[in-house]
């Protein structure tokens, strides 16, 4: 479990699916993520748990309040081990959830994860152009615009860019120590 001053973040399990289920199922959630639009039965998410299980390149964390409210997610995938490098997604799932700095909370406790614990060199983020909560929340965590994927993503009937946001170890250890 990784902890923040208002948030625990703890591996996902399997009491967690009914959650992820409702939230696999929201238009507007999946819009800003840029899941897949098919709507999500609760087998193919079982199936989807299930193939997590011994996985060493991605690792979903809950996003929990210190009261065990449940209201998100967070995760390093695409993980390279050999490079360092892994790629970092987030959503606040629960209205009630956005807008506290929440967000940014998490963010900060899995970089700190993964830059202290895991050793990784450089996490990175691909965000739609349409979603500036999670490009105003990387920005404060220290991410950098790196890069625009121009037309990389399809909604309601247009194709989107994708921003291409990343922070590397030397760079967060400098600004680390600057503000401690």
């Amino acid at each position: 479990m990784i902890a923040t001053s208002r948030l625990h973040l703890w591996s996902l399990e399997r009491h967690d699916l009914m959650k992820n289920y409702h939230w696999a199922n929201q238009r507007q959630l999946i819009r800003w993520t840029g899941m897949h639009p098919f709507p999500k039965t609760a087998g193919e998410l079982e199936r989807w748990f299930e193939n997590l299980s011994g996985r060493q390149d991605m690792k979903i964390f809950a996003i929990k309040t210190k009261d065990s409210e449940y209201v998100g997610n967070i995760e390093l995938r695409d993980i390279d081990w050999l490079t360092g490098k892994a790629e970092v997604g987030i959503f606040l799932a629960e209205p009630e959830a956005r807008g506290l700095g929440l967000g940014r909370e998490a963010l900060r406790g899995l970089v700190d994860f993964a830059f202290l614990d895991l050793r990784m060199h450089r996490l990175y983020a691909k965000i739609l152009e349409t979603n500036s909560a999670a490009q105003k929340a990387f920005e404060s965590c220290d991410f950098e615009l790196e890069g625009r994927e121009r037309q990389a993503h399809y909604d309601q009937g247009r194709h989107w860019d994708v921003l291409a946001y990343g922070l590397l170890e030397p760079d967060w250890k400098k600004k680390r120590h600057a503000t401690h």
